[in-house]
């Protein structure tokens, strides 16, 4: 059956046929070989494999009667197959021998002249327990898409359910023995109820697939000299601005690519799924990406993310993303120069609801055009096509999205004094500790060094301090007239001087600084002060400017990249300075420097086998110079997938098994803090 014929009936009657043989069966390969084949059914692919994983030999096998390669050692961190396993993500590649990681051994064990392949982690309760994948050869070319990810995820219950039947054969539970089917089934009804609300014109969407295909190129290639440029800069702000810049060539390869995905399937365009993210980060990240656009029409950009926001929220990310992008688009696009354009997230604790708004002093909407604005292809004004650009179907969109989140869209705006967008939406809270503790220190007093000029943006990093614990701030026009007992100064790009500095110095003062003139400033060049830009988000910055606690330093030590970037990305959030290091001698380097300096790790998460040195020499031989330099012992943290300690480990204080699990890492974070 051709890929996009295959529908959730067809996968249904499948799995209802296979749930009797499951039942008949009677030796794990049988098991093995009904998964692999309604795998291959659903997907309409000559081949299948069931990885099962042993977290005691850190192994992926398959329970197969024939001679094929069995086990794989995830010890190796090489291939295609690792990286769905290090990432519990699914991955599709229909170019299998293009792709930078493909290992031929590990994710072509049975060396088929293999095109195209897809693999899905198989997880539950949050425990790993395998992949699933499917695959085909250039004999019978396959095309995976979103549509065999959606059927392979729906059937996932019928296949975890399998793999325990393998590893505890016999099934104990008889009242258990189905239950993964039914909710298999369930599934797919879902999938299918959703299939048919979806109605779509073939002939519009092959005309914005063919507009589509031509924006992503462009956009692809973008990606990738930013991704060049990226690795050619050391500095580390530029580094950032480059990162936001990449982070919008990548939502537009999404974007399209969700769009042509879905004119292939005939689902919807922008289909979002809920995401557990940090709101911090990823209503940060959004508005960064219009900070240059602001800065080039010297607009006021305050951006203001509520600090008692809790740690995680779920959201349908995608799609919120978009409607705050239109929404600052549209404002950025309709507000004049040396205006003003705020971004606001207020939490509604009560309600479990976030407020969001998106205000501009810009042209405005008359009262009788604000209806119509929300409308596809409908624009406040005859002209303002001719004169601003624009289709009209930003705020259509977004109207769509927002109602299917639960909220409803809302304009107030008034001819050349304004608009402000705004709605709630209700949000799952996942953690609701708070990122921003409100400091105690009632010794801290601020001091604003500006000019008048710069009464907003000091306005509004004042808002941020109030609810950071800080009671109350000074305004200040010259150095000569800051009060005696003022602990910490905040001072704007305008008023730098060398006087200020040797001040601070003398004084024991904090320093913070604002930079008015986008990317202008480095921190190389600021004496150690804290740096922000009016034209970004900053309150991470500012919240450690003021935090008296000593900021905690991680080391992460490991050959495998991919183990680095998952760890970073679960320390994101924490109030940390990560460094990282790819082998042991490298390792024991930055350890050693850290004493030098007197700014000592608090933390290394390492793992035990790499090149060069190994992670028990390393701390053997850190905790050697730590001993001479009169420096307590670090806190270390395994990460070489043994949970249990080996013979040979005796430097390691804790051990996290891989695939790694985002409380473990936290929590050794945290105990590095408690002692």
């Amino acid at each position: 059956m051709n890929n996009n014929l295959i529908t959730t009936t067809y996968a249904k009657e499948h799995l209802i046929s296979v749930m009797k043989e499951l039942d008949k069966s009677s030796t794990k390969c049988e098991i093995n070989t009904i998964v692999e084949n309604l795998v291959k059914k659903v997907t309409a692919s000559e081949y299948s494999s069931l990885w099962i994983y042993d977290s005691t030999k850190a192994v992926l096998y398959r329970e197969r009667g024939d001679k094929t390669p069995r086990e794989i050692s995830v010890e190796a961190k090489k291939g295609l197959l690792y990286s769905c396993f290090a990432t519990k993500k699914s991955i599709v590649t229909n170019y299998l021998a293009s792709e930078k990681n493909y290992i031929p051994e590990i994710d072509n064990p049975d060396n088929i002249k293999m095109k195209s392949k897809i693999m899905i982690p198989l997880v539950d309760e949050g425990v790993f327990l395998g992949i699933v994948t499917a695959y085909s050869s250039v004999a019978q070319m396959k095309k995976f898409d979103t549509n065999d990810i959606e059927l392979l995820n729906a059937i996932t219950p019928f296949t975890i359910s399998a793999i325990q039947k393998i590893k505890n054969y016999p099934f104990k539970d008889r009242r258990k023995k189905n239950s993964g089917a039914v909710e298999s089934i369930k599934k797919l009804e879902q999938i299918e109820e959703q299939r048919e609300k979806v109605q779509t014109s073939q002939e519009v969407l092959d005309f914005v697939a063919n507009i589509v295909h031509d924006i992503r190129t462009p956009s692809n290639g973008l990606f990738g000299f930013l991704d060049i440029l990226e690795e050619q800069i050391e500095d580390e702000r530029l580094k950032q601005y480059l990162s936001h810049a990449k982070e919008s060539a990548k939502l537009i390869s999404d974007l399209t690519t969700s769009i042509l995905d879905g004119v292939s399937t005939r689902r919807e365009v922008s289909k979002s799924q809920n995401e557990t993210v940090s709101p911090f980060k990823f209503f940060g990240d959004i508005a960064n990406i219009f900070s240059a656009t602001m800065f080039q029409k010297q607009i006021s950009y305050n951006i203001y993310i509520d600090p008692l926001l809790p740690k995680e929220i779920e959201v349908e990310s995608i799609k919120l993303k978009r409607i705050i992008m239109n929404l600052i688009g549209n404002a950025s696009k309709f507000t004049g120069n040396n205006e003003t354009i705020e971004f606001s997230i207020r939490y509604k604790c009560q309600d479990e609801k976030i407020h969001i708004f998106v205000k501009d002093s810009g042209i405005g909407i008359a009262k009788e055009k604000q209806e119509e604005i929300f409308e596809a292809f409908k624009q406040a004004e005859d002209n303002t096509n001719l004169e601003y650009g624009g289709t009209g179907l930003g705020l259509a969109i977004s109207a769509g999205y927002v109602k299917e989140m639960g909220g409803k869209l809302h304009v107030e705006s008034e001819l050349d004094k304004g608009s402000t967008f705004y709605f709630d939406l209700p949000i799952n809270v996942k953690d609701e500790e708070l990122k921003f503790t409100p400091v105690e220190n009632k010794e801290i007093n601020i001091a604003f060094l500006m000019q008048e000029k710069n009464n907003q943006i000091a306005s509004h990093i004042s808002r941020y301090l109030l609810k950071m614990g800080i009671k109350k701030c000074l305004a200040s026009y010259s150095l000569e007239k800051i009060s005696s007992n003022i602990t910490h100064i905040i001072i704007f790009e305008n008023m730098l001087t060398l006087e200020v500095f040797e001040y601070a110095k003398r004084n024991k003062l904090k320093i913070l600084v604002v930079e008015e003139n986008f990317l202008k400033l480095t921190k190389q060049n600021l004496d150690g002060a804290t740096l922000i830009s009016q034209y970004e988000y900053y309150a991470e910055n500012l919240y450690a400017f003021i935090d008296e606690r000593k900021t905690p330093k991680v080391l992460i030590v490991d050959d495998d990249k991919i183990s680095i970037y998952l760890i970073k990305a679960m320390l994101n959030e924490e109030l940390c300075d990560v460094d990282v290091a790819y082998n042991g001698k490298d390792g024991l380097d930055l350890l050693e420097s850290s004493i030098d300096n007197n700014q000592p790790y608090s933390l290394v998460y390492s793992d035990a086998n790499m090149p060069i040195m190994t992670g028990n020499e390393m701390l053997q031989r850190y905790a050697e110079y730590a001993k001479r330099k009169n420096v307590a012992k670090i806190l270390s943290i395994s990460i070489s997938g043994d949970i249990y300690k080996k013979d040979n480990d005796d430097e390691f204080d804790l051990y996290i098994g891989k695939p790694f699990n985002n409380e473990d890492i936290k929590s050794a974070f945290y105990k590095s803090i408690v002692s």
